[in-house]
């Protein structure tokens, strides 16, 4: 007397164990903060029913992650923001959203106060603002160094300085040195916006 097929059963097993551990399924997808004791919850308590409404209350709850909780990078770092018609991730300097297609006024992203800089060294005035002429004219940010020196930069990484130094060297022929500009050591003026 054969009542069902093994595969009946075990589509059965299945069906029952994605239910039972539905208020975890639900907490993962939803990245709760609490995933690991709601698992917990559904786990010890969820045979009964009570404790299984409890679990999947919880994992439908709104204490979930947000991205700044995990070190994201911020959106003036980063170069991005939200649209401000569609709340859709887009560029500080677009001026149509990829997304709804609407018309908006491009953003300028901050300066950066301290950071990487390819400083070129200057022998007069004259030469100083040859230099800088020539630094903004490849669109790079110009900024004072020590004494007569003029920087392409600040940058936030090495990587960028190396960058724009490579460009300098290939276009308007300057040498120049990465160095690291800081705010505080005093060294350096004040860059202003």
């Amino acid at each position: 007397m054969d009542n069902g097929s093994p595969m009946a059963g075990f589509v059965l097993l299945a069906v029952g164990f994605a239910i039972y551990f539905l208020p975890t399924f639900v907490a993962s997808n939803r990245k709760h903060v609490n995933g690991t004791s709601i698992f917990l919850v559904n786990l010890l308590l969820g045979w009964t029913f009570l404790g299984w409404v409890v679990a999947l209350v919880w994992a439908s709850s709104a204490n979930i992650e947000k991205p700044s909780e995990k070190g994201a990078i911020s959106p003036a770092i980063s170069g991005d923001r939200a649209c401000p018609f569609c709340a859709e991730t887009i560029k500080l300097a677009a001026i149509k959203c990829k997304h709804c297609g609407a018309d908006i006024d491009a953003v300028k992203a901050p300066r950066l106060k301290n950071g990487w800089v390819a400083s070129v060294p200057c022998r007069d005035s004259e030469e100083q603002d040859r230099v800088r002429d020539a630094i903004s004219a490849l669109d790079l940010p110009a900024v004072q160094m020590i004494g007569l020196a003029i920087g392409a930069g600040p940058f936030e990484t090495k990587d960028e300085a190396k960058q724009a130094l490579a460009v300098l060297r290939n276009g308007p022929r300057l040498f120049s040195e990465v160095v690291y500009r800081d705010s505080v050591s005093g060294k350096y003026p004040p860059i202003t916006d």
